[in-house]
């Protein structure tokens, strides 16, 4: 049986050559950029559930394609050429809520050409498998939860011919034409029992060039994503994953040592220069972290890191430890300085630890870079403006706002829901970036979109001020010079300069108002 996973690259074109493109697998929180349209996105993330999906499925016999249009950037009708061309039997997708209407509606165009079974994974089908089924008539099953076991139980039943009457997490329709669900799908217990994530099928089966990934914040090259834990102990209100893929369950720990051997694996066959941790809080469990540093200090790895991260259970000590084992970036979400928003969002952070970590961190030659939501539970123009300026005081290198944005099964969504203060009337508006889906009581939804047009903005020019940060930033460019070329210095140059002229912010009204936004730098 062939089984092709396939993330089709969506887009909103603008004027100026540029567009908005979505994230669509892969990625845990609602997400959208600018770029050229006739470029590849400078920010793309491996789909890990995928490249584990795909590890299973084809240990198990399957024969199994990729095609990851997002890092590629393929257009509609080079992706759909490459999928006849495979001749699945089946197609696996998984688009968020964003995405959902563009997917579906490219593979209802498809199935004019292909007889392949079309599989939904993720937690969109998850949360809205009644409302997808009877939109599109196209899809023909779902797995529902955390999909790589009941993906591969569904597929090994397919080929059987037999019934998916009693397989846990598959979604299907009757003979009656209704929509069954079976409950969840297992969660992965023993993350290391899992196949290591089959990275030479990405990002497609006619291109398995791996350093089509890449995220910007990661200093060295070729840097290859990892998992060393999956989930979170913590349960803030807006975290899709956590909610509605694992349900909630507790935090699971691969073995020191299946990590140290993967690290040492990927440097060896992809001559990784970094790992990135892309765990949903790889600092939860201090306990595992020292672990695992020390599993690299006695194995002595001498491969960098960096992790995606959060501050609640950071310490110093912890900070020292892995900046010995050598990490050298660290990602953390803030989300919002205001106590009362963060208690609203049930997120148990104390703001007051945060400079310290962030000094820490830069003591010890640790990069940093922060995420915030603006628009959370309890927001306020005021809360608005103190976080804000809580993010430009504080000596952070790098940062990221987005927009709160509800997606379905998760708490803040059906709390928003029932107090009908939910204000859209298509999936794609939830793109995490310029649509505000929220209604709020202290100010109108043309308030925050406005306030988040030019936050970056203002934020690096608040940070300009700060000769010690700007020195700082010039010796991470001559790290990233040495290592990606005078290219990669130029691409960072430019990002920087579009933002200080207020590129970013001028592009980002005229997609609300329609209207050109006049000359802009190349993205």
């Amino acid at each position: 049986m062939k089984v092709l996973i396939a993330n089709p690259a969506c887009r909103r074109k603008m004027e100026n050559g540029l567009e908005r493109y979505m994230m669509g697998s892969g990625i845990r929180f609602p997400w959208s950029l600018l770029k050229a349209q006739d470029s590849r996105p400078r920010f793309s993330m491996f789909p890990m559930f995928l490249g584990y999906a795909a590890a299973l499925l084809e240990k198990d016999g399957f024969n199994v394609g990729v095609i990851d249009g997002v890092p590629l950037n393929l257009s509609d009708a080079e992706y759909e050429k490459r999928v006849l061309e495979f001749d699945p039997d089946v197609i696996v997708v998984e688009p968020n809520s964003a995405v959902v209407d563009d997917v579906l509606t490219q593979l209802t165009r498809l199935r004019q050409h292909t007889q392949a079974l079309i599989v939904v994974i993720g937690s969109h089908v998850t949360a809205e498998y009644r409302q997808l089924f009877r939109q599109y008539p196209v899809v023909d099953y779902g797995v529902s939860g955390e999909y790589e076991y009941g993906l591969l139980s569904l597929l090994q039943t397919l080929r059987k011919e037999q019934s998916v009457d009693s397989l846990k997490g598959v979604l299907y329709r009757d003979e009656s034409d209704n929509t069954i669900s079976n409950g969840i799908a297992p969660a992965v217990e023993d993350l290391d029992a899992l196949p290591i994530p089959a990275r030479h099928l990405f990002p497609a089966y006619f291109d398995n060039d791996i350093n089509a990934y890449h995220d910007g914040f990661n200093q060295l090259s070729p840097a290859i994503d990892m998992h060393a834990t999956r989930g979170c102990p913590y349960r803030c209100n807006f975290c899709v994953w956590v909610q509605v893929l694992y349900r909630n369950g507790d935090q699971r720990l691969r073995s020191p040592a299946s990590v140290v051997d993967e690290m040492l694996m990927l440097e060896k066959t992809c001559n990784a220069k970094e790992i990135y941790f892309d765990d949903d809080n790889f600092t939860a469990n201090k306990k595992f972290v020292m672990q695992l540093c020390d599993e690299m200090l006695s194995r002595g790895v001498t491969l960098k890191w960096s992790a995606l991260a959060d501050a609640i259970a950071l310490n110093e000590t912890l900070l020292e430890k892995m900046a010995e084992a050598g990490c050298i970036g660290l990602k953390f979400g803030l989300d919002s300085a205001d106590s009362d928003v963060l208690r609203k969002s049930n997120k148990p952070l104390k703001v007051s630890r945060v400079d310290g970590l962030v000094r820490k961190a830069k003591s010890l030659g640790i990069k940093t870079h922060m995420t915030v939501v603006l628009g959370l539970s309890g927001e306020t123009k005021d809360t608005l403006q103190r976080t804000f300026d809580f993010s430009c005081q504080l000596d952070i290198d790098s940062i990221q706002y987005s927009l709160a944005t509800p997606i379905p099964g998760t708490e803040l969504y059906k709390g928003l829901k029932q107090e009908q203060k939910l204000h859209f009337k298509r999936w794609d508006e939830l793109d995490g970036y310029s649509s505000s889906v929220i209604v709020y009581d202290d100010f109108d939804r043309e308030y925050i979109e406005s306030f988040m047009t030019d936050v970056h903005s203002r934020w690096l020019r608040a940070r300009l001020r700060h000769p010690v940060w700007v020195l700082r930033q010039i010796r991470y460019l001559a790290r990233l010079t040495r290592v990606q070329g005078v290219s990669g210095l130029m691409r960072r140059v430019n990002r920087g300069a579009r933002l200080l002229i207020g590129d970013t912010a001028r592009v980002s009204r005229a997609l609300k108002t329609g209207k050109t936004p006049g000359r802009v730098l190349r993205y």
